[in-house]
């Protein structure tokens, strides 16, 4: 009996394994004659590179999708394809003719010819001068003219697609409406208009609530778009960071729907932290992790916020690979043991520039003191950096760490000249260390312990 119980238990462990597994969706590739070592799948703003083995084949695994419109790429060309939860969809091509050889095998097949060969078609712009009544009849056409199209394609019995399309397409277009009164003052020349009631009761036949639409970029970026547009006291709220705030509480006290919730919470907080980083957000974290309780969601939002979070101060610092003049390599643990102020820089930055007699005179002030300071060039053009620390103009340590560099992506540095300060170890002093040109720089680095 107990062998019976032990033998059932097992089992059980296993479907349950099995069934978890089975959730996944799993897209295999295989190419012929294959011109690149890789290919791209796009999907919900994530880049994700399926590396293909010596015969072209390569397989990816994406868990916890429901539904899922995605971009393949390869190369410069795309296809499109659609997934669901458990799909096990097979793409093969000639790496010589991606396009006109792609070949989606799965029961999506059908759904994925019509993605590649129907585009959506909208009005020109031109006619956002119409009266808004007369835009949204014509627009109103176009839709029309889109849902027959896909319900010509008969592939009502294929998943959930019909739906999602059915919502793809009136998002689409609702993208439209939404933006009229920007573009009839832009287009019409006219300054004086105001959106009115006609505007406002077309918008907000679009606040709707579907779970299964949420899969949708076009259903999330105009629900978060609407939120904006419908908090009247907060309309006029441009700036993105309170903006954002406003559309998150906004939609935590009118949205009912917890998965759509606290989805698109999400959203818009995981956008915010991944494009401008975690310093200052704590209103926005406040609304965050008052209605977000989802795991999946927390857990994502966690990744999102650690990726800044590593250079935070008193972490130590991400390392570098660098090059001098005569390309021998540096990286950080060669500067250990004294204050480090590092320059990101670049020859082709006109602020950068003026910053280097600033950077001059301060290190020939702080000469035969413990600290170094390290300039580091994103230059892609290496002569046009060798001229310059050829050219005498430079002073300290000159490194070439190039464009793109995982030291520049992991402190999220965009705008340059840009400055961080370390301790002898490299722990991480001030992670956006003022400029040269600052009187308070002088200050405090005269105040660093045992400078």
């Amino acid at each position: 009996m107990k062998n019976c119980l032990l033998v059932l238990l097992v089992g059980l462990m296993c479907a349950c394994t099995s069934s978890n597994k089975s959730n996944d969706i799993v897209v295999t590739f295989d190419v012929k004659n294959p011109t690149a070592t890789e290919v791209v799948l796009v999907y919900r703003m994530t880049v994700n590179e399926v590396p293909l083995d010596a015969q072209g084949h390569g397989e990816f695994t994406i868990p916890n999708e429901d539904v899922l419109y995605a971009r393949a790429f390869y190369g410069q060309n795309e296809r499109k394809v659609y997934l669901e939860k458990g799909d096990r969809p097979h793409i093969t091509f000639d790496g010589g003719d991606y396009v006109n050889t792609f070949k989606f095998e799965g029961e999506k097949a059908p759904i994925v010819d019509y993605l590649n060969s129907i585009t959506l078609t909208t009005l020109p712009d031109e006619d956002f001068a119409l009266p808004m009544d007369e835009y949204l009849k014509k627009l109103s056409q176009k839709e029309q003219e889109a849902l027959k199209l896909l319900k010509a394609r008969k592939l009502e019995n294929i998943g959930k697609f019909e739906k999602m399309e059915e919502g793809r397409i009136k998002y689409s277009y609702g993208t439209r409406v939404i933006m009229y009164p920007v573009g009839y003052v832009a287009i019409a020349q006219d300054t004086t208009y105001r959106p009115d009631a006609t505007y406002y009761d077309a918008v907000r036949k679009y606040w709707i609530e579907d779970d299964d639409w949420l899969a949708l970029e076009e259903y999330r970026d105009y629900i978060v778009e609407l939120a904006h547009v419908l908090d009247e006291p907060n309309r006029m709220v441009t700036e993105y960071y309170p903006k954002a705030v406003a559309q998150m509480r906004y939609i935590a006290d009118n949205i009912k729907s917890e998965k759509i919730k606290q989805t698109l919470l999400h959203y818009i907080a995981g956008a915010y932290v991944e494009r401008f980083g975690i310093k200052n957000i704590t209103d926005m974290e406040n609304v965050y992790h008052t209605y977000v309780k989802d795991t999946v969601l927390l857990a994502d939002y966690k990744v999102k916020y650690d990726k800044w979070d590593i250079t935070s101060v008193g972490r130590p610092s991400p390392d570098f690979e660098g090059v001098d003049i005569n390309g021998k390599s540096y990286s950080l643990k060669d500067f250990k043991g004294k204050y480090l102020y590092i320059d990101l820089w670049a020859t082709w930055c006109g602020p950068c520039q003026k910053e280097l007699p600033f950077l001059k005179e301060l290190e020939s002030k702080f000469e035969g003191k413990n600290i170094t300071f390290l300039s580091l060039s994103i230059d892609h053009k290496k002569e046009k950096w060798d001229e310059k620390v050829n050219s005498g103009d430079l002073t300290g340590t000159q490194l070439l760490i190039g464009r793109g560099s995982s030291f520049q992506n992991a402190y999220g540095i965009e705008g340059i000249p840009h400055f961080i300060l370390l301790d002898k170890e490299g722990i991480i002093i001030n992670n956006d260390m003022t400029r040269p040109s600052s009187e308070d720089t002088e200050k405090i680095l005269n105040a660093l312990e045992g400078i």
